[in-house]
């Protein structure tokens, strides 16, 4: 415990000595360039440490043991095997499509609702409980609350990402919505805008930006679920593969299969960026 609570320090220590010793400036633009090899470095450090700790073909030679890390050589040797012996590629487009149906969901329901709920004190005094949701109970609980709902469905599995997605997207979208300034609703009443005209002509419009924003990471919290959804009672998915490697003491398949989620889940995130630049060309740096 002590050891942990001295690494932490020491690399607060070292990213503050770095701070003073180049004289960043706060909130300066880096240039991509830059930011590119910083990058580069943080997964050149990552790997090299990795392979430092797992190297040696005999146990004894390793300062971490097989059992608890993997090296990067025995891992990547496995996604041969899980792709001709546990379908792989189709595993993964299972929970592709869970995490799509389970977000998608979330979206259509949270969006709307949380506009109306900042726009309207009655609709929010009314679903105010769903807001809270997301901070006080534990996502982990809708696991057997969807289980004794669903069974072992496939619906179970979408529920509970809908629900795991939901609790968190509704009290962003809320928050965006109402940090719009009044004064962009206070000109519209001028020019005589209606009601429904200062949601979907003020509020929505300034707001939508951010939401794509928040929807881009909630997309990403539904990655992180994904394993929570299927580990129980699963049959596909990559969670599955995860709880197989577990039972049967394969830790180097069950990094590979964690390296497949980050790679998806990080292709996604740059596909939802890239969208955004599209949609939203003035937020561009």
């Amino acid at each position: 415990m002590l050891n942990f609570l001295f690494v932490i320090l020491a690399l607060v220590a070292i990213l503050t000595g770095l701070i003073f010793f180049f004289k960043w400036r706060v909130k300066a633009p880096a240039a991509r360039e830059t930011e590119l090899i910083l990058t580069g470095a943080f997964l050149a450090l990552t790997l090299g440490a990795w392979w430092y700790v797992t190297r040696g073909d005999r146990v004894e030679d390793r300062i971490l043991s097989p059992l608890i890390l993997a090296s990067p050589r025995e891992v990547f040797e496995q996604f041969p095997e899980l792709h001709l012996h546990q379908a792989l590629v189709r595993n993964a487009m299972v929970s592709f499509t869970r995490v799509f149906l389970g977000f998608g969901f979330a979206a259509l329901l949270a969006v709307p609702l949380g506009v109306y709920m900042a726009s309207f004190a009655n609709i929010a005094a009314f679903f105010r409980p769903l807001s809270l949701v997301g901070s006080y109970v534990p996502i982990v609980v809708f696991i057997p609350l969807t289980l004794a709902w669903f069974g072992m469905s496939e619906m179970q599995k979408v529920v509970f990402l809908f629900i795991g997605c939901f609790v968190v997207l509704l009290p962003l979208v809320v928050k965006t919505v109402s940090d719009v300034p009044s004064a962009f609703l206070d000109v519209a009443k001028t020019k005589g805008a209606t009601q429904w005209q200062l949601v979907s002509r003020v509020l929505f419009p300034i707001a939508r930006a951010d939401i794509w924003d928040h929807l881009r990471g909630v997309y990403g919290v539904g990655w992180g679920w994904i394993i929570l959804a299927e580990v129980v009672n699963a049959e596909q998915g990559l969670g599955y593969l995860i709880s197989q490697s577990e039972r049967r003491g394969h830790i180097d398949s069950l990094f590979a299969v964690v390296m497949v989620i980050i790679v998806i889940a990080v292709l996604c995130d740059q596909a939802w960026k890239y969208l955004g630049y599209w949609l939203f060309p003035y937020r561009q740096r």
